[in-house]
């Protein structure tokens, strides 16, 4: 008999394959001992294969999960660190170790596990959150608690239908829906009041017709506006949700609420109402403006300015549509593409405040304004804005008692996580225990945080300001008795330069926000320093008088930042440059320069920092590869949390700044982390804000006069390694040398420093430059004439 198939004999394992099968028998045992959190088993299984395969790699990095999982974070190093010597490349491999280094309370050597990862090519989030956990010494991060929604107590379907609804009770029975609403009259009265901005009898109006009227939602949508319109913007998103959720779903309500959304920092949400509102009514300028805004906002700046352009497009008359187009050109960095948006939204509306300080912003981008062009247009300001109030300008009375304590006013929009409160903070402290000076601080925003709450404890007095006209401010600086005012913003987002110009204190300084003057003659002293504003030159830049402190500001580095580690360029064998400036920072002149310092230096590389995500930014590829910068020697790194942020500093060995334009923040940080910027400085205060840091700090090597000189510093201070790993190991200290590093010495000066102003008032005498650091100083000769 045939077989029509023939079943093939087993060939008989070898002693080695058989080995092989029993391993994976016993592995898969184990793991699902393990996986039911059977531990003894599952150990007892895995030191068995690890009898017979001393080097298996999982089995090893098992265990070291195991003990991990049982508090034994010692125990399990050694595991992953034989698991890792098998398998180097393994990234799930790093994040297991480097996590066990942290719960071993080890953070230095997590650090250094974390580089040595990052060199195997080891990224991604789980990184983030290692850095993250390293940052705060493995623990556990803190959450805040949020106060739940206020909800109206009677939400329906509709105030204009007289249909039954279920109303929700627990015995099932139906209800009539409320029918009532306003009367015409009412609605008018509060159209009157609202269009003659009577907005306080307005508001007080809306709240009566929503409690009179709680299911109207023209009631509601009233209400909502009316906050929105005087400024208090958290306080208006509920009633415009309930004006929507009740049918008032009108494309002013619903693109007043996108707007709100943005304002408080709620960029998702506020987009979806834009969607929405869009998908309601595509030809709704206002829409695509705020949604133009909100984009920017997330990053998207591609689709923001599309978005700014169709609101142009759709209302050409709008100066809002070209001011808004302007302000995101400006945020991608295109500052000469912005200034024409400026100036038509200006010649549509001449007397915008902000559109003309949005416009002096844009100026100080760009490198084709002059000096005198620039300080000229300030002036201009002052001539439109200023100068209709000079003859009501009051005639200050405030108490000349000698020694008595100041009144100081401290007026900012910024007072959260941002780099101006990262100046301030550290001497709000120092200032609040001084007993000579009482401080009244004036919020011009709604968004706050922990560093808003800290600046909320220091201060003497708290005043949130974002919903009062310019008017109602200075009367309340006045009825507070402020003796110098000080501005913190200058001609940036949420500035009151319109109070300012109403003279409102008999002494106001502009300190921090902005580099350059406001131009106004109300604003009697620029608080700078040596290095900043040398007295010379450079003090025809402003109509106020330049005043020096001990250092324009102190920097308080972040408590959560890694340490600094060895120089990348020790162990790569060529130079990283970097740069971790704001992507409107950079243009196509200042690629061409780093490019050309990157051609001298062939195998050099460049990590770029605070991009939207690690592919990069495709224009500014472009600009690199079309001077011979090809993609594989950039690297990109997205932004992200602070200490995410400063350990990317890890990878670069000198960082290269912008111009005009130059770093500020970024270069303290990075000194900081022991890397040193070179830097190009220019004529203006606003470049020179690097060379000024790293003047204080005792590093003018790294600072170059031209184009030129800037590629040839690059080359030499790149070709001495041995000379940069010294600079970066000593970096730290010579940084806690220097005034910028020490707050209470900033204080002292500044206190110094208010104190002569208010002397020189007192004794009837005009404004003067002078000098309030000790190491320009000597006895009483403070004084200079400029």
């Amino acid at each position: 008999m045939t077989l029509l198939h023939e079943q093939p004999t087993a060939e008989p394992l070898t002693p080695e394959q058989q080995l092989e099968q029993d391993i994976l028998l016993v592995l898969q045992s184990a793991l699902d001992h393990h996986h039911k959190g059977e531990l003894d088993d599952a150990q007892a299984l895995y030191q068995a294969i690890l009898e017979a395969r001393p080097n298996h790699t999982d089995v090893q990095y098992n265990l070291g999960v195991l003990h991990v999982q049982r508090k034994q974070p010692v125990e399990a190093l050694p595991y992953l660190e034989a698991a890792l010597g098998g398998a180097p490349d393994n990234g799930q491999f790093w994040v297991a170790y480097i996590n066990a280094l942290i719960d071993a309370e080890q953070i230095p050597a997590a650090w250094l596990a974390l580089e040595m990862g990052q060199q195997r090519g080891l990224s991604g989030p789980a990184v983030n959150g290692l850095i993250t956990r390293m940052a705060y010494d493995g623990a556990a991060l803190p959450t805040t608690a949020v106060a739940p929604a206020v909800v109206p107590s009677v939400v329906v379907d509709s105030a204009e239908t007289t249909e039954t609804a279920d109303a929700g009770s627990d015995d099932g029975k139906r209800a009539v829906i409320d029918t009532r609403r306003p009367s015409p009259q009412e609605i008018n009265r509060f159209n009157a009041l609202f269009n003659k901005g009577h907005l306080s009898q307005a508001i007080k109006l809306a709240r009566e017709l929503t409690e009179r009227f709680p299911a109207h939602g023209l009631a509601w949508r009233s209400l909502g506006i009316a906050l929105h319109r005087a400024g208090h913007y958290v306080e208006a998103i509920e009633p415009l949700r309930t004006a929507i959720s009740l049918g008032s779903d009108d494309a002013e309500a619903r693109n007043a609420l996108a707007d709100l959304l943005r304002l408080t920092s709620n960029h998702a949400a506020a987009e979806v109402e834009c969607r929405t509102l869009l998908e309601l009514n595509p030809s709704y300028s206002e829409g695509h403006r705020v949604l133009g805004l909100v984009l920017a906002a997330r990053g998207r700046h591609r689709e923001a300015i599309a978005s700014c352009r169709r609101a142009v497009a759709l209302t050409p008359e709008h100066p809002e549509s070209h001011g808004t187009l302007g302000v995101v050109l400006l945020d991608l960095g295109a500052s000469q593409e912005a200034s024409p948006s400026f100036r038509r939204a200006l010649e549509l509306e001449p007397k915008n405040s902000l559109t003309r300080s949005n416009l002096l912003f844009c100026l100080a981008h760009d490198p084709d304004v002059d000096t005198e062009q620039i300080y000229a247009e300030h002036r201009k300001f002052a001539r439109i804005h200023e100068a209709p109030m000079r003859a009501t300008w009051p005639k200050h009375t405030n108490n000349r008692t000698p020694g008595r304590r100041l009144q100081v006013g401290i007026v900012s929009g910024d007072l959260f996580r941002h780099a101006v409160s990262s100046y301030l903070m550290p001497v709000m402290e120092p200032l609040a225990k001084d007993g000579s000076l009482t401080l009244h601080v004036y919020y011009n925003h709604v968004v706050e945080d922990d560093y808003t709450q800290r600046f909320r404890s220091h201060a003497d007095q708290w005043n949130m300001i974002a919903g009062m006209t310019d008017e109602q401010f200075a009367t309340k600086v006045r009825a507070d008795k402020i003796d110098i005012l000080i501005d913190m913003t200058g001609h940036t987002g949420r500035n009151r330069l319109q109070t300012f110009a109403r003279k409102p204190a008999p002494i106001q300084v502009s300190w921090i926000g902005y580099p350059a003057t406001t131009g106004l003659d109300a604003m009697d002293y620029y608080l700078s320093d040596r290095f900043f504003t040398p007295f010379g030159d450079i003090e025809r830049q402003f109509s106020e008088k330049l005043v020096h402190l001990a250092a324009i500001g102190p920097f308080q580095p972040e408590k959560t930042a890694p340490p600094v580690n060895i120089l990348p360029a020790m162990h790569n064998g060529y130079i990283t440059f970097g740069s971790f400036n704001r992507l409107n920072k950079l243009r196509a002149d200042v690629i061409a320069v780093w490019a050309k310092l990157l051609r001298e230096l062939p195998t050099s590389r460049m990590v770029l920092g605070s991009m939207s995500g690690e592919e990069g930014d495709e224009t500014l590829i472009n600009w690199f590869v079309q001077e011979g910068i090809s993609r594989d020697r950039l690297s990109f790194r997205p932004r992200s949390t602070l200490p995410v942020y400063l350990q990317q500093h890890f990878q670069v060995d000198i960082c290269l700044d912008t111009f005009p334009y130059t770093g500020s923040t970024t270069v303290l940080n990075s000194l900081w982390m022991g890397v040193p910027t070179l830097t190009i400085a220019g004529q203006t205060m606003a470049s020179r804000a690097a060379a000024a840091w790293l003047s204080h700090t005792g590093l003018e090597d790294f600072v170059a006069a031209d184009t030129d000189e800037f590629v040839a510093k690059g080359v030499a201070l790149a070709s001495n390694i041995p000379a940069l790993a010294a600079l970066r190991t000593g970096l730290r200290e010579r940084c806690r040398a220097s005034a910028v590093f020490q707050p209470d010495v900033v204080a002292a000066s500044l206190s110094q420093a208010l104190h002569l102003m208010w002397q020189r008032w007192r004794e009837g005498l005009a404004p003067a430059a002078f000098s309030a650091d000790d190491s320009q100083t000597t006895g009483s000769d403070l004084a200079h004439t400029a």
